[in-house]
Order: C-alpha cells, then structure tokens, then sequence
C-alpha cells in the first residue's frame, strides 16, 4: 500500500521534470531509486506549500475559527471586546485548540514524509519517537501564546504603528532561535556526548586551532536514533561554543570527508554567519510586518463577513493573519534563500582554505547524491525558489577548481 501512495506522488511530480536544468557537466553515478526519491521528495513538497495554505483556508472558510473564538470565551466565562486585547487565558485555549487542529491537518504530510524516508532506507525513528516530537514542538509552541497577546495589546494601543512595536518584542526571540535555540532547544530532542580521544578528535582539534576556534568541546549527537542522514555543527557563544558531528557521519564518512564537513560547519562559525543571518532575519521581520500592516486590513476587508470575523483583534481573525503571513513567506524565499546560498559557498571555500582537502569535498558532495539521494542538478526554478545550498553539481565543480594557495598573489 506504501509503494502504490508513493507511486502517486511520482506521478504527481512529472510535470516538473519539464524544468529540469541542463546536464552536468561532473558525472554522478545516480541510481534509479534515487530519482524516485526526488521526484517523491519535491511532490511532498510542493503540495505541503499548498496544504498549509489550504488548512488556514478551510480554517477560515468553513467558520472553524469563528466556532473555537465562541467556544474558547464561552469556556472562559467572557464576552469580546474589539477595544481591547483578548483576555490571556481566552487566547490561551484558542490558539491550543487551533494549534492542535491545524497539527492534526498536517499530520498527513508529515507521515506521507516518514514513510517516504522508511521506504528508502533512511528513517530509523518508529510512530512512536515521531509522535513524541510532534507533541514536544507543539508544547514548545505553547509560549508564543504571550507573543500573541503582546501583539494584540500593541494593536489595541497604536493601531497605526502596532507593526513597528511587535517588531521591536520580536527581536529578542530572533535572537533566541537563531543563537540559543541548537544550545537549549536541541538537547531536548537528541543526546550529546564528548567526541571520545583518538585521531579523529586530534584532527577536529587542530582544525580548530588553525580557524581560531578555542576551548570549543566538541560533542556527537546521537541522530541515528532517528535517520542515516549526515551532518555537523558548530554553535554557542564564548564557553558555549561546541563542535557537535552527527554520530552517523562518524560511522559512514572516511575520515578526510569528515574534516572538511567539519571545516564547512568552522567556516559558518568563523566568518559569523549565524549573526549575519540573524541580522537579515530581523530586517526581514520589520520590513513584512510592514506589508503585513497594509496588507491584512485590506484581507479582512474583503473577507471579514464571510469568514464572521468581528474586526482585526477578534481571535478568529487569527489563522487569517497566518494566512496572509504564510503568502508573504513564499514570496520573499528567493532571497532569503539567496543570501544562504552565498553564505553555503563561502563556508566552502573556508573549508578549501582551511583544509586543502579539494577531492574530499567533491567525494562529499557527490556521496551526498549517490548515497542519501539528493538531488545533484535541480530544476533552475526550483533552485532559485527554495535551494538553500548551491547544487551539489556546482559544488563538486567548484572543489576541484579551488585552489587560491597554489596562487598566492592571483587570489
């Protein structure tokens, strides 16, 4: 049964093929079951984008948000008032109840995923690990709930400017996610401990030093519970800052592959990428709530009625500020993803830099394409859209080609 949904969904990607970027020049020994799997993996996709947006839509259209708004004042003893920000414990039950019906619309995407990775060799998590981290996000979701109800009192007090005002209660949870979230948020999921002493730990060492990375520990993170996919990290500030190599890559990749993945993750590190990222994320947040601004009242506007939606601070106007939300996301990927896609190449010509290892990274690279089925050559729009890494075919072409140390004074 498995073989035949996901028989459905290669059906469903073909058009896409008529995307297909030119042949590449570096020769990757695919096998068929690969292409398989991408064209799998893009139809999962593709289609999640447009079944988040359908959920929020249905959400709205078929007066859902408008029955759990009902219910949650009802179960809380209070009447709206549009004057004012909902009461906390109101907003709380609703968005729980809205969380939770919207987790349970996506539940089919994320077990179609689970599946698709079973079937290919790659999930080694059951129904039961993957369950227990659905319930463990949408638990850490829970907190957001002050977020919005900030938001809803900004509104209430500066209706013209709330957007500048949340933007500023934004900042610190930015900052959060994209610092501190890998050194409090990730232990909860997956366990860590020290890179035992040995030629492996030797070498990270003395990469370290040589990027100037000091009293890094350097840590393996337990990720085959879970999948046989590969990869590493480097995170923290000052005595935080880690070395964390996923216990798979340890078990698959040959040594030099393995440093210069490693030196990849020291490059991030070194050149501040995480802090260039969190500046454009926090950039990026005031300039969307600022189009969200003039573009959600003109939504409502259209639709409030319809959707029995009372005014901007009502709470079933919620899932259609998510909505609107939601499309302005889409929107802006290309150059989100832009900026990581420079980024990546930076990190790889550090890597070069650092290590010399050129046919090791092209090994790498190509072992990511012939062994865990990435896709070497993506569709140019789909690579445009939503590639966060260069392809693995221009990647393997630029590793073999660099090689600024034989030209000292030529760069």
């Amino acid at each position: 049964m498995a073989y035949l949904f996901l028989l459905g969904l290669v059906l469903l990607v073909a058009p896409f093929t008529l995307l297909a970027a030119p042949t590449p020049a570096v020769v990757f020994h695919i096998p068929p079951r690969a292409i398989t799997y991408q064209r799998l993996e893009y139809a999962l996709g593709f289609f999640g984008i447009f079944w988040h947006g359908l959920g929020l839509w249905l959400t709205l259209h078929l007066g859902i948000a408008a029955q759990l708004r009902c219910w949650a004042y009802r179960l809380t003893a209070r009447r709206p008032a549009l004057e004012k920000p909902p009461p906390l414990r109101t907003l709380a039950l609703f968005y729980a109840a809205f969380s939770l019906l919207f987790l349970l619309w996506q539940m089919p995407l994320g077990m179609a995923g689970l599946i698709l990775e079973q079937q290919f060799g790659f999930a080694r998590e059951g129904w039961a690990m993957w369950l227990g981290d659905i319930a463990l996000s949408w638990a850490l979701s829970l907190p957001l709930i002050l977020v919005l109800w900030l938001g809803y009192a900004v509104y209430c007090r500066s209706p013209q400017r709330w957007w500048l005002w949340l933007w500023v209660v934004l900042i610190p949870l930015i900052l959060f996610n994209n610092v501190l979230q890998p050194i409090v948020i990730a232990p909860l999921f997956n366990h860590y401990r020290p890179l035992p002493p040995g030629p492996l730990r030797h070498a990270i060492e003395t990469l370290a030093a040589k990027a100037h990375i000091r009293h890094a520990a350097i840590l393996v993170e337990n990720t085959s519970r879970r999948t046989t996919h590969v990869n590493a990290y480097v995170t923290g500030i000052g005595p935080t800052t880690r070395i964390v190599i996923d216990d798979t890559a340890i078990k698959t990749l040959p040594p030099d592959q393995l440093l210069v993945m490693v030196a990849h993750e020291m490059g991030h590190y070194v050149e501040k990428h995480v802090w260039i990222i969190t500046l454009s994320n926090i950039v990026g947040a005031g300039a969307l709530l600022w189009v969200l601004a003039k573009v959600f009242p003109a939504l409502l506007q259209r639709f409030a009625r319809k959707w029995r939606i009372e005014g901007p601070t009502d709470l079933a106007a919620l899932p259609a500020l998510l909505l609107c939300l939601y499309g302005l996301l889409q929107i802006q990927m290309p150059l989100a993803n832009l900026e990581s896609r420079y980024l990546e190449h930076r990190a790889d010509a550090f890597a070069l830099r650092l290590t010399h290892l050129n046919q090791a990274m092209a090994q790498l690279f190509i072992g990511f394409a012939e062994r865990d089925y990435e896709d070497p050559n993506p569709p140019k729009l789909i690579q445009w859209w939503y590639g966060t890494h260069p392809s693995l075919r221009s990647r393997v072409q630029f590793a073999l080609s660099y090689h600024p140390w034989r030209h000292p004074n030529g760069g």
